[in-house]
């Protein structure tokens, strides 16, 4: 599903299938509230996020409906099995970062949170995910792109970004040497495509 944007000060009831999350991003305060039905009884509204910056959701394990309140500014959203916001780049607000510590696909959700940290001992092979994966779960088009880094904190093994996938292109080194970070740019350049090219 392509992202949706909820206008400043606007609502919206967005309806989930079971096993779906939603992920919402929005530089000020919005409001993420679940549907709950009892027999009998209206629905009422349980609240599941109040803040700023990126927000993901628990799968639903049962189809349901949340309401979003956005506040002073817009809210983007994404809904599916492993929703993320993709037309949100070089914002300048930072999510949490994601680790990863050993061996493992470097998903959509971790680059797209900006920063990838790893802090074991041990070496860390950080394999991409393929491009028609990447594209189901970003809404970019040719040309745009996101920075992402990634931060080698544990011990004196590298961390190594390997792209050994379909799709997806490495150019420049792929080790990012203990106690040292790199940086990377993700262009998309055709459908199911895209080129990370190592910046620092």
């Amino acid at each position: 599903m392509a992202d949706t944007i909820i206008s400043t000060q606007g609502s919206a009831t967005v309806t989930l299938a079971a096993s779906d999350k939603i992920a919402l991003y929005s530089p000020q305060e919005y409001q993420v509230f679940q549907v709950v039905g009892y027999p009998n009884f209206p629905g009422t509204l349980d609240l599941l996020f109040q803040g700023s910056g990126f927000y993901t959701s628990s799968a639903f394990s049962a189809a349901g409906q949340v309401v979003v309140n956005a506040g002073s500014a817009p809210v983007t959203y994404n809904v599916g099995t492993a929703a993320v916001v993709g037309r949100v780049v070089n914002v300048p607000t930072q999510g949490t970062p994601t680790a990863l510590n050993a061996a493992g696909d470097l998903t959509a959700a971790a680059m797209l949170s900006g920063i990838v940290t790893s802090t074991t001992a041990a070496a860390v092979t950080a394999t991409f995910i393929t491009g028609a994966v990447l594209d189901a779960a970003v809404d970019m088009g040719v040309g745009d792109f996101f920075d992402w880094s990634a931060i080698n904190t544990g011990g004196s093994n590298a961390f190594t970004v390997t792209a050994g996938v379909t799709g997806m292109t490495l150019v420049g080194a792929g080790a990012v040497a203990a106690n040292s970070s790199g940086r990377f740019r993700t262009r998309k350049t055709a459908a199911e495509t895209f080129v990370t090219y190592r910046l620092s």
